[in-house]
């Protein structure tokens, strides 16, 4: 084991903002690692190939008892790297280049744990270094000075409470490992996994399900447009000891449509490219857009709806949630977006994320990825209006097909009688009218609206030519004929049923029911 050298030190104070102040929501600091997790692993595959390493990247997250572990594989750091943990906002990432580069991340953990450790390892090192950092015991050590009002230089306060030791390993090793020890019980979300998988799978760059049916058509489309996407495989092992890797919420069971693309353009250069999805819903044997806000089965209002909407992404992680998109790219009526839900990859890296990775740096190229990416939502307003209506016209189709095979059932067994012959007719004009306002961009929608219309057409010429005969036939029963009523009787009789007929023009089918029920009792009576 040998000694740590001298060591650069951060200000105290700098210490205290960062674990109170700077991440609000404490899941944040679980992607600070990811990030960096992320970036050391795509640093490592530029190298991979030229020593022959094979080993697949990846990232382990692991909840033990009260502590949180996150390894990966990826470059390490050397004893040189391992010093400047305790250097707050320093980075040597290239801007641009890397989803992390503010140098702020290393040190997250202190905002929820009472205790930060870092043990890495770069591929050639002969050392494993060891960063400990006890941020309870400094947190604690500060409050009590701000109290006595006592004044102590920041690097002596730091030297007490972190610590540096190295290891003799094999070089060839190469692997970070950040243990979060000991978190504070009022931060509970850390330690759920539930919480954990959802907030992972939403915000970091994984990749599909391999269940899920578009996935694959979504990530091809997404290597051939945006350079840096690499997605990662994390992997989340429970307290219980319960492994699984996670991906993107997107599931088959969701009932997603057919994802479309969108290039967002700037004078010719593709500097996003967004996919999106609405619920779908079998029509005429396969899903079809159906649209509404998009929705997943939950137990309350909030977690049903919290895919719906778009999300912004940078080197795959999230930028804000999914109320940035909808904010920056709709100026009004925020119900059509609210139908998709996908990503807009970012692929112009002159677009930076502020700080806190709630929306982007305030520059031209902010500013032209949300003027142009309102050109992909107006097509998107556009797109929610054809889902309208050609689900509309399925379902009006679909409806009219069912009242038309009842009809036809009772011209099939003489059920219609003489009297309810003009409200069918009527029925029948009112279904050909409502089916004409129909707009459908889906051809086979289309067909399915003209064949309705077609079946209307054939059923009230048969209603036409059968009640031009006189008394009963096979397709027309005749009451008044079979209960020889007087002409006084069926004159009443007919102003019965078109009283009825009035009184329940609303509901066809509740003055279907009373007029067989009149017309059985007089059967029973006559």
């Amino acid at each position: 084991m040998k000694a740590s050298g001298d060591e650069e030190l951060v200000y105290a104070p700098a210490i205290a903002i960062l674990a109170n102040d700077l991440y609000p929501r404490k899941l944040e600091v679980v992607r600070e690692y990811i990030q960096n997790a992320s970036d050391a692993l795509d640093i490592f595959r530029s190298i991979a190939e030229q020593i022959e390493d094979t080993i697949a990247p990846q990232i382990k997250i692991s909840i033990q008892g009260r502590s949180l572990l996150i390894w990966d594989n990826g470059i390490g750091m050397d004893g040189e790297e391992v010093q400047k943990l305790k250097r707050i906002a320093y980075s040597e990432k290239k801007e641009g280049e890397q989803a992390g580069h503010k140098g702020i991340g290393r040190l997250a953990g202190i905002a929820v744990a009472k205790k930060l450790l870092i043990s890495s390892t770069s591929y050639g090192d002969p050392y494993l270094h060891k960063f400990e950092f006890r941020a309870k015991d400094l947190l604690d050590e500060l409050q009590q000075n701000k109290t006595q009002g006592k004044t102590e230089p920041a690097t002596l306060v730091i030297e007490r409470h972190t610590s540096i030791t190295s290891y003799e390993v094999d070089a060839t090793e190469h692997y970070t490992m950040v243990e979060l020890r000991d978190i504070d019980e009022k931060h509970p979300e850390v330690l759920d996994p539930g919480r954990l998988r959802e907030f992972i799978g939403e915000m970091a760059p994984v990749g599909f399900s391999p269940d899920f049916v578009y996935g694959e058509r979504i990530s091809e489309k997404l290597y051939e447009y945006v350079p840096d996407y690499s997605p990662k495989r994390i992997w989340l092992t429970s307290g219980n000891g319960d492994k699984a890797q996670v991906f993107k919420p997107y599931t088959t069971e969701m009932s997603v449509a057919e994802p479309k693309f969108f290039e967002i353009e700037d004078h010719g250069r593709t500097i996003a490219l967004c996919w999106c999805a609405t619920k779908g819903k079998e029509m005429l044997g396969k899903v079809r857009a159906s649209g509404g806000k998009f929705s997943v089965a939950a137990d309350t209002p909030d977690q049903k709806k919290r895919f719906a909407g778009l999300v912004y992404k940078l080197f795959g992680f999230s930028i804000g949630d999914r109320n940035l998109p909808l904010h920056t790219l709709w100026s009004k009526d925020y119900t059509r977006p609210l139908w998709f839900t996908g990503e807009i990859h970012i692929i112009d890296k002159r677009v930076k994320p502020t700080t806190d990775r709630s929306d982007f740096v305030d520059n031209d190229a902010r500013a032209m990825l949300y003027e142009s990416g309102k050109r992909v939502a107006k097509k998107l307003n556009g797109l929610a209006q054809d889902i309208s209506d050609n689900r509309q016209a399925f379902d009006v189709a679909r409806k009219f097909q069912d009242r038309f095979k009842d009809l036809q059932e009772h011209l099939d067994n003489g059920g219609i009688d003489r009297a309810e012959v003009a409200a069918r007719r009527d029925e029948l004009n009112q279904a050909m009218a409502t089916l004409k306002t129909r707009n459908c961009k889906d051809k086979e929608i289309e067909q399915l609206v003209k064949q309705t219309t077609q079946q209307a057409r054939s059923l009230e010429k048969r209603l036409n030519e059968a009640s031009a005969k006189r008394g009963t036939t096979d397709d027309i029963n005749d009451l008044a004929q079979q209960l020889n009523m007087t002409t006084r009787a069926r004159a009443v009789y007919k102003i019965i049923m078109a009283t009825l007929e009035h009184y329940f023009r609303s509901n066809k089918d509740a003055y279907y029911e009373v007029a067989d029920a009149i017309r059985q009792a007089l059967k029973k009576k006559y």
